[in-house]
């Protein structure tokens, strides 16, 4: 009988579908998912109007009541498990938490986020049998196990139309982005940007032309496209994150080169500086010339295999 893995993450655009398909396809697993956000659906207005007065005189929320049942009822599905998967913890009520714990052979809790971005508390993390982190501090300050991101799709040939591409939500960040693209625009470096912003009228800084504002955030399993027709791919980093995001990790899998503000990428086994700027400075940048014209150098195959999904869920699942 296959050994069964249930994986217990919220849907942020989509990133809990692409390692899901990635433990269906490359562990030895049955697995079973459960989406800790997934929102209830009122079924009539009735039912709408009733958790209205609901909060109001009782203080409950019937939509939250409703979602935890839904996760409880879930877990139930399977009498034991052979290995917890838990993206994070924090969005899961300690009743939930404990059962799906006590119901599993081995349980671990992934951190995609650092612990200064999204706090985490010691006692729900205390409770698995291993934590992964992509951030070196969290690893150092609270002895998690260190992880990486993973790439999720490959170079194929295609026509190259910008020389620079960037995906980004409106954040703190945007100022360096202005920045950044001024410096292409007065460069003749042709580059493109999508910025996330919920809506257009919470940005109040002035973009450049080649910058487009998005309402509609592009799902993840998807979101690598936009720089398929890029010749480099901007990442632009977190402020107090120390973990690398999935730009450098997406650059690899397509064979795009990378400009980043992220130290860190420097530690990377595959960095060499043909393929990889670091920006040290946002206020005084200088990209070399050759840089943009010279060809991308190909890693050794077995180092760009290590940082694929697949070889990710090896990792997680081992």
């Amino acid at each position: 009988m296959k050994k069964k893995l249930l994986f217990i993450a919220p849907n942020y655009y989509g990133f809990n579908e692409v390692v899901y398909q990635g433990l269906r396809s490359f562990s030895n697993y049955e697995v079973i998912e459960i989406d800790s956000t997934k929102p209830y659906k009122y079924k009539n207005i009735g039912e709408r109007i009733f958790n209205f007065f609901l909060k109001i005189f009782k203080g409950y929320n019937l939509k939250k009541i409703k979602t935890e049942l839904y996760i409880q009822q879930s877990i139930q599905r399977s009498e034991k498990y052979d290995l917890l998967l838990v993206n994070r913890p924090d969005m899961l009520t300690k009743q939930a938490l404990e059962t799906a714990i006590a119901k599993s052979k081995k349980s671990k809790a992934i951190l995609w986020d650092s612990i200064k971005k999204v706090p985490q508390s010691k006692e729900y993390l205390a409770k698995f049998d291993n934590v992964l982190s992509f951030d070196p501090d969290d690893c150092y300050n609270y002895g998690f196990t260190p992880i990486t991101n993973f790439y999720f799709k490959e170079a194929q040939n295609w026509e190259i139309k910008f020389d620079v591409a960037l995906l980004i939500t409106y954040d703190n960040r945007i100022n360096d982005a202005i920045k950044l693209f001024r410096y292409f625009n007065s460069h003749g470096i042709k580059a493109k940007a999508r910025v996330f912003a919920y809506k257009k009228n919470q940005i109040k800084e002035k973009l450049p032309e080649n910058m487009e504002i998005i309402e509609q955030i592009i799902p993840f399993k998807n979101s690598c496209e936009y720089y398929f027709d890029s010749k480099i791919i901007l990442d632009l980093s977190h402020p107090h994150q120390k973990g690398l995001s999935f730009r450098p990790f997406e650059a690899l899998g397509l064979k795009k080169k990378l400009i980043t503000t992220a130290e860190n990428v420097k530690s990377l086994e595959f960095y060499n500086t043909t393929n990889i700027l670091y920006l040290q400075d946002i206020n005084n940048i200088e990209i070399p010339e050759d840089f943009l014209k010279d060809e991308y150098l190909n890693p050794d195959s077995q180092i760009t295999k290590r940082y694929s999904l697949e070889n990710w869920v090896e990792n997680v699942t081992s």
